[in-house]
């Protein structure tokens, strides 16, 4: 089973996938984002969103499969920030055309939250140009993010509120909350 989980950009998602991972056995985290990093090394025709890349989504499908069946019967956490419902909606059937079963737990923020967000959280050290390219790509490219969390179709199994105080500790509570019975049923099987 693989449980793939969007939100907005600047949530310390790794930090959140594994706090949620403690809580559960058989369950692993995958990095999507280092996908991109890598291919970000290699090929300079990456386009400005690297999920956008035919090679990417085919590399995120695999890593995600290949966890899930490494050690058979292993749930995978895959937290990757995809905004894109049709995007999403092709890595699903990706992911359900090799036979896992996908669901997807969306966080959903307002425009204020994310701002703070993109403000406040950051690999890189306050003000240095790094922050900056990041912080402005990131304002950039709300409106794709709003838009997702607007949809009504959009290919979301869970929606999780985010408050403007939602710690990460809250975030990956309520995450654990919303895949304890997908697990449960998984380990049933």
């Amino acid at each position: 089973m693989i449980i793939v989980v969007t939100g907005p950009w600047a949530l310390p998602r790794m930090d959140i996938a594994r706090s949620v991972v403690r809580r559960f056995g058989g369950v692993e985290a995958v990095d999507g984002e280092q996908l991109g990093f890598a291919l970000m090394e290699f090929r300079s025709d990456l386009p400005d969103n690297f999920q956008e890349d035919p090679v990417w989504e085919g590399l995120f499908t695999a890593l995600c499969v290949f966890t899930a069946r490494r050690r058979n019967g292993t749930s995978v956490l895959a937290p990757m920030n995809i905004h894109s419902s049709e995007r999403l909606a092709r890595v699903r059937a990706a992911l359900t055309g090799q036979g896992e079963a996908v669901h997807v737990v969306g966080l959903r923020s307002s425009r204020e939250h994310c701002e703070r967000l993109a403000d406040t959280f950051s690999f890189f050290e306050t003000g240095s140009p790094d922050y900056h390219r990041v912080r402005d790509w990131q304002l950039a490219r709300m409106g794709e993010y709003l838009d997702f969390i607007a949809d009504p179709h959009a290919p979301v199994d869970h929606w999780i509120d985010l408050g403007p105080d939602a710690s990460a500790e809250w975030v990956a509570a309520s995450i654990a909350g919303a895949v304890s019975p997908l697990v449960a049923a998984e380990a049933a099987t």
